[in-house]
């Protein structure tokens, strides 16, 4: 060590021993450890009493900024614990608390100009999410939109919506690509809307849309790619052909797309047609007015879509898109009808599912109906990879990612099922059931103003639908807020109809103490089974809604005795794993029914341990 090191070396040497000796690092150490010890408990109070997130956030900002004020203090009094407080250690202590008093109010300004406006003000028909910058979405990304009809003939439309939904399914194949789905480009159908404004809403960079002219035995299909951040036409062509000629004009719309965005599309054995797997027109006619039945998912509609596909297979019996199709339906009717059981279900849809995969087996749609069968049949890790499989042939296929995402919250893989939601959300920015699905599942996270806020939008564009009015209604009343709930419950009756108004003003004058809670309580626990599927009934409340209402009653020994009993099922399963179900989680009654319907509630996991 040279001569002028030496000083040096004794300055950092008697600055450490500085520290030591006034204890700054122990009083650090001990401040630190305390603290860490405080969040640990914060976070597992917060969990089980669904307390807000930001109430941690404001803990660990205060703890933050309480640090440099025990260092401060400890370099004062850590060496004797005798001196008094000076002049320079107010003016230190002071700053340090204006300061923290600033990162406060930065942080408040903050949370009330980016969160999702605190979602309990909004009103019925509001939305919150923000519109994307186009600049920065991928070029990669497109929306078919429906094609127009100009035939002049409106028995024709499902032709025209058939061909935008050919060419929508053949991209949502390629991996390269990102496509929003059906549900959410077609509900831009006969608007007369900017392509910006479109692309925009569905978060995509390019749109396709086009118009078809079929007369006679002759078809015009003119077809056109924008890019939407721009405005130009990327690509557009028409073609004038023979009707049997369909096609092939759907298979080279296709290919020229993908050639524009520098993408490869192929049928499934990497040649010939990439579009349909018949050559039948009358089999090819009936498929496509199946697609556009199942995609209303209501009870009249799906059984008209099942005859459609039967029609069309009876055409063809190797069209393996409507086996799939028919396995599709047959997978979800249960939750939409009660003119069939489960298993009378379930066995027709594997049936159909299998079919088509004997036929083509990267047939994406049939694996995803036999995922959800199998998930109906609480076969969770093979409903999973079945999925998972219909994921990999069609990345774009936001049913798929729908499913999987709450058969991994029914699994307790939360985190990974909402963002398998998140996934479908985007995919399918307008659909119904996916904001539904995607809500329902925020609310068993305890995320209540987020669950909201996934299904606020949707009442822009679908206020006479029961889908999101059923979410929004019980996550208020869930956070307490009687009055804003009650809006969304009269909706909802109002859309649902025979007489649930009824039913409504019960829960409310049961819940705001004005009538015998007990009395509907018994009623509401005594509700017919499944009698939520059948719209003349006149019941509103499902197998979800029932125990919620009975907790929130105060009713908590009736609520155990209902899920006890209850015949089991989706909707109760998911009510199970809600918070608001904690004061019973930890009855041998409500652990065995959880048991039994194989779900894993981590909830439980951590409180009745």
């Amino acid at each position: 060590m040279t001569t002028s090191e030496a000083p040096i070396e004794q300055a950092r040497e008697s600055t450490w021993a500085k520290l030591r000796r006034r204890k700054v690092v122990q009083w650090g150490v001990v401040y630190a450890a305390g603290a860490w010890g405080l969040l640990q408990g914060l976070a597992y109070v917060s969990a089980t009493f669904n307390w807000p997130l930001q109430l941690q956030q404001l803990a660990t900002l205060a703890l933050l900024v309480g640090l440099p004020i025990v260092l401060v203090i400890s370099w004062y009094h850590g060496d004797k614990g005798q001196q008094r407080v000076t002049a320079a250690e107010l003016a230190i202590i002071t700053l340090l608390f204006l300061l923290g008093g600033g990162i406060f109010w930065r942080y408040d300004r903050a949370s009330s100009v980016t969160a999702p406006a605190d979602a309990s003000a909004q009103a019925p028909g509001s939305v919150s999410s923000a519109a994307p910058d186009l600049s920065v979405v991928s070029a990669r990304s497109i929306a078919v939109l429906p094609f127009e009809n100009m035939s002049g003939d409106p028995a024709n439309e499902y032709f025209s919506d058939g061909i935008s939904e050919e060419i929508l399914n053949v991209l949502a194949r390629v991996p390269e690509l990102s496509v929003a789905a059906r549900t959410s480009s077609f509900q831009f159908k006969g608007e007369k809307r900017d392509v910006e404004q479109i692309a925009t809403q569905l978060k995509v960079r390019m749109v396709l849309e086009g118009s078809v002219r079929k007369q006679g035995e002759r078809v015009r299909i003119t077809a056109q790619l924008i890019d939407a951040q721009t405005g130009y036409h990327v690509w557009s062509e028409t073609y004038d052909r023979e009707l049997k000629d369909i096609f092939a004009i759907q298979d080279e719309i296709a290919r020229a797309i993908g050639d524009e965005l520098k993408v490869r599309v192929v049928g499934a054995d990497g040649s010939g047609s990439s579009v349909s797997g018949t050559k039948s027109l009358k089999a090819h006619d009936l498929y496509l007015r199946g697609l556009t039945l199942w995609q209303v998912r209501r009870d009249d509609e799906l059984w008209a879509a099942i005859d459609s596909f039967e029609q069309a297979i009876a055409a063809d019996p190797g069209y393996a898109e409507a086996w799939g199709g028919l396995a599709l339906c047959y997978s979800v009717i249960f939750d939409y009808t009660v003119r069939i059981s489960q298993q009378d279900a379930n066995a027709r849809g594997r049936e159909a599912a299998e079919r088509a995969l004997v036929i083509d087996p990267t047939l994406a749609e049939a694996y995803a109906a036999l995922g959800n069968i199998e998930r109906s049949e609480l076969h969770y890790a093979t409903a999973v990879a079945l999925l998972k499989r219909a994921i990999a042939l069609k990345p774009s296929f936001a049913t798929a990612h729908q499913w999987l995402g709450t058969t991994l919250v029914d699994t307790g893989e939360q985190a990974e099922g909402l963002a398998s939601l998140a996934r479908a959300a985007t995919l399918d920015p307008r659909s119904l059931i996916v904001a539904d699905n995607y809500s329902t599942m925020l609310l068993i996270a305890g995320r209540n103003a987020e669950a909201i806020a996934a299904c606020e939008p949707t009442l822009t564009y679908a206020p006479d639908s029961t889908l999101c009015v059923s979410s929004i209604g019980p996550a208020y009343l869930m956070e307490g807020k009687l009055d804003r709930a009650r809006p969304y419950y009269d909706q909802w009756a109002r859309n649902w109809g025979t007489g649930t108004d009824r039913q409504v003003a019960e829960l409310f004058d049961a819940l705001e103490r004005k009538s015998d809670r007990k009395a509907f309580a018994r009623k509401l626990a005594a509700t017919p089974d499944r009698s939520w599927n059948d719209p003349a009934s006149g019941y509103l409340m499902s197998a979800f809604d029932i125990p919620l209402l009975l907790m929130l009653l105060e009713e908590h020994e009736l609520a155990l005795q209902y899920i006890h009993s209850a015949s089991q099922s989706t909707p109760l399963s998911r009510a199970m794993l809600l918070p608001v179900m904690d004061p019973i989680r930890c009855d041998a009654r409500f652990r065995d029914t959880a048991a039994s319907m194989k779900i894993r509630d981590l909830r439980a996991e951590r409180l009745c341990t």
